[in-house]
Parts: structure tokens; sequence; C-alpha cells
């Protein structure tokens, strides 16, 4: 797909098209119907509803009736206070852009934001950065996270137990699992004290700190208060799935003063929005979740048991979250679904070194426990920078 630049005033939605019309007459359409509507009322339409209409920045045609149309949104009409991020999801995709019959196919496969839009959003406050230096660990450190299994059926001292043992292997993170979803035999604020309470031990231990991402996706006004009181328990990290949560969600704890630690977005249900079809490129999603703050974003494993998408594709999607965008500070990939030692290689390959496997069953179902679970995964990290054969 080609690189397309905004005008000064507007910001870019950027559709792919497959309709019987002709494809800028549809992305025509694309731009009145979802910025301003036809004009309506006595009179001839006004300068200000003319300045208000988007128009077809571009067009580039791959075939008869295929292809991308880059649509211009006049940043006249974003709000001149509070988030900017409501404002552009409805005119990007909600006007009702998928409901209406007028093209086979329409996707939104890119968003492009000049400068004073992107300036209004702070992005992640620590990203690949900012989680080496909580870490201590140099530039070109491999780092590897665990995701707590069972994800359900475990009680706030169990949780603790599988969190020391993995932290005594050398994890760097460790993140609920989507499932913990605060039961009343394992209240989440029960077990984050216990976690923390079990990863000072080791840290008094062996001085191996960890990050631990507690789960606290719910209802905005009432995560936030959960979230602060997570952190204040002693959870390093915070996990939200955005999709149950909402976007604008994540936007709130990530600008929030009282959670200033890294946030884990969980992906889970992207595909929803992805598939073929009418929807939201993955990386439209992946713009998004940098824009709004995410430290930490799940991408599916390769060689897992997730629909992951291809070794090409899979490496422009990490760069959408690390390449310099703005001042925004680049996010961290994470890969999991079925991650093993033996997968590694395949996901450094697709990705690249600055990202952070996560596995969950080959750390805690590891027949030598956790700790050993850490250890394959670390070993063969090595082996493979180091040329040297798994086996070996």
């Amino acid at each position: 797909m080609k690189q397309w630049h905004p005008p000064r005033d507007a910001f870019l939605g950027v559709y792919y098209i497959e309709s019987t019309d002709d494809l800028r007459r549809t992305a025509e359409f694309i731009a009145r119907e979802e910025s301003a509507g036809s004009w309506s009322g006595e009179g001839a339409p006004t300068e200000l509803y003319a300045r208000s209409v988007a128009w077809v920045h571009d067009v580039h045609e791959i075939a008869s009736g295929k292809g991308y149309a880059a649509v211009a949104f006049p940043t006249a009409n974003l709000p001149d206070r509070g988030s900017l991020f409501p404002a552009l999801w409805l005119y990007l995709t909600a006007g009702p852009l998928f409901e209406r019959p007028f093209a086979d196919t329409v996707r939104l496969a890119d968003v492009v934001l000049p400068e004073e839009v992107l300036a209004a959003f702070r992005g992640p406050r620590f990203g690949i950065p900012g989680t080496r230096a909580l870490r201590g660990k140099g530039d070109d450190a491999l780092l590897f996270g665990a995701i707590v299994k069972p994800g359900a059926g475990l009680t706030p001292e169990e949780v603790a137990a599988r969190c020391a043992a993995a932290a005594r292997g050398g994890i760097d993170l460790i993140k609920d699992d989507e499932k913990m979803n605060n039961a009343a035999y394992c209240p989440l604020i029960g077990r984050v004290q216990a976690v923390a309470r079990a990863l000072r031990r080791v840290e008094a231990e062996n001085g191996q700190t960890v990050i631990y991402c507690a789960h606290v996706t719910g209802r905005p006004d009432e995560m936030l208060t959960v979230a602060r009181q997570a952190v204040n328990s002693g959870a390093g990290g915070l996990m939200v799935n955005v999709f149950a949560a909402g976007l604008s969600s994540l936007q709130m704890l990530s600008e929030d003063e009282e959670t200033a630690v890294p946030i884990y977005v969980h992906s889970g249900g992207r595909s929803l929005l992805s598939r073929e079809g009418n929807g939201i490129e993955t990386r439209v999603f992946a713009k998004f979740v940098r824009l709004l703050g995410g430290d930490y974003l799940d991408l599916y494993a390769q060689g897992g048991y997730l629909r992951a998408e291809g070794r090409t594709e899979a490496r422009h999607l990490a760069d959408t979250l690390r390449d310099p965008w703005g001042a925004l500070a680049p996010v961290l990939p994470t890969c999991s679904g079925g991650l093993t030692a033996r997968t590694l290689a395949g996901n450094y390959a697709a990705f690249g070194r600055d990202i952070l496997p996560m596995a969950g069953s080959a750390i805690f179902g590891h027949p030598l426990g956790p700790a050993a679970g850490v250890a394959a995964l670390q070993r063969a990290g090595e082996s493979h920078f180091r040329g040297i054969p798994l086996e070996e």
C-alpha cells in the first residue's frame, strides 16, 4: 500500500473499497456522508458547511472497482477541548459507514494524522525503552513474559506461588490471564497483594524484580477506581482488554497520574474487526492502541494455535508499533498463543528482536517447574541469536 500524506488541515482515513460503481465516485460518497452529509434546509449551502465536508484526497485503483481511497476529514470538525479519539472514531468508522449497502467491501486500512492532531496524544508512558529501564536491562537484552495459567480456578495464594516461581526463573513480566475476572474466590486486590508479597520475597532473595500486570477490565468508571487500588496494593502494571472496556478507557488509564505503570493491552476480539469483508485492519487498531497509551500489545504468535498473520504482515504490524511516529514512544509488541521454546525462533524471524514473547503453559506446565520453563525460553532465544541449533 502506498504512503499517504495528509493535508495540513485534515486527517486521512484510507479505505480499501470493492465496488461495482466507479471507485472515485464511491469514495466521494464516503467523504460526504461520513462527514457532514448532504445539505438540507432552506437556501444554498453555507461556506461553513462547505468547509466541513470531507473530500477525496487521492485514489489508488488496483483493478476495476477495487483499490484504496484516501478521504480527508477536516480537523476543524474535531472538538476544541477534551479527548479527540471518540470523534476520530465516529468520523472514520461510525457514520454508519459499514451498514450502508453502497459497496461490496469497505475496510479502514490506515489512518494518517497531521502533526497538530498527533501532538494531542501522549502515547505510551513506557513502551520499549521504559520497560528496559524498569527492568534494568540494556538495549539488546532479550525480554520474556509469563501468562498465569490456568486462567480461572486459582486462589490468590496459588497465583502468587506461580508468579514467584516464574520470577525465580528470571521472567521480566507476568500478567493475569484475561479470564481472571475478580471472582469471589480470587478477588483482584487480594490477588495483587498476595503476588506483591511473593515478588518482594523473591527480590529479597536474589534481587530479581518483575513487572506484574493485574487484569482490571471493567466498566470504565469503576475500572479507574479499581486500577488505582491495584497499583496502590503493589501491582507494577495493569492489563485491559479494550474491546470489553472500550478504547477510550485505555487513554483514561494511561493518562491518570495515580496509575502511572505500564499497561498491557490484551487484543482478544480484534479479529472481529479485521476478518475478511467490511471492517478495520489490525494495523489501524495497533495505531489506536499506540495513540491511546498502550505499552504492550498482544500480537499472535507464529507457529501457535491462533490464526496469526503471515510473517511479512506480522513484521509490518510490529513495525507499526515501533517505527518513529511523531513524539510517541514505541509500543513493545508481545506475541502469545501457544508460544514455546521450539516456536520462539520463528517469532524472532517474523517480529524482530524487540518483542516480548509471552508463554503460559510452556512455563507453568513445564515438567521441571515454571523456573525451568522460563530458562528454556531464555536459552532458546540466546541460541537463536548465537546461531546455535536448538537441539544443542
